[in-house]
């Protein structure tokens, strides 16, 4: 619970305990509170911010969990607010405790498909730098290389992902002789 406004921040205390949420941190919206975040393994963040001034403070990706913006505002520059903090949904204040879960739920599905999203993309461009580096060492073609780590994921029951990473971090082998 991030919120600049001592009062404000106390309401949303107080409605978050209404619905059942435990608060792990509140206190203003300040980075020596930001910083507090990761190291309690909080399930989300509700960031209070009525003016533009709280976006200077980077908030994603140091708060690994999804963020819900709550406004008095909901005009375009606190839309570009939610965008800048990396919002995955918003709160229009005064807060009812029955807008609370509802919204708190699509902001952790939203922010776990940006988290598979994400995963998904750095895996997929591990596979193709180990794709590259077993067309390198083996002589092979594209198409052969992935089936060669394909294969390699079957016989050995891991993920391709976790082959490709094995290949990118194993010693070098002697090239494939070209000729």
């Amino acid at each position: 619970m991030l919120e600049t406004h001592a009062a404000s921040r106390a309401q949303l205390v107080r409605t978050a305990a209404e619905v059942g949420i435990e608060v792990c941190i509140q206190g203003p919206l300040r980075q020596s509170i930001v910083s507090l975040i990761p190291r309690t393994g909080c399930d989300a963040a509700l960031v209070g911010m009525d003016d533009a001034d709280g976006t200077e403070i980077p908030l994603a990706p140091k708060i690994d969990c999804p963020l819900v913006l709550c406004s008095e505002h909901a005009g375009p520059s606190t839309v570009i607010a939610a965008r800048k903090i990396g919002a995955m949904a918003f709160l229009l204040k005064p807060i009812r405790p029955e807008q609370v879960m509802p919204t708190l739920a699509l902001a952790t599905s939203l922010f776990r498909e940006a988290q598979f999203l994400r995963r998904a993309l750095a895996e997929r461009k591990l596979i193709e730098r180990a794709k590259g580096e077993v067309m390198e060492r083996r002589g092979l073609t594209e198409e052969a290389a992935f089936r060669w780590l394909r294969q390699r994921a079957m016989d050995t029951r891991s993920r391709i992902a976790d082959v490709a990473r094995a290949v990118l971090t194993a010693p070098d082998e002697p090239r494939a002789q070209s000729g």
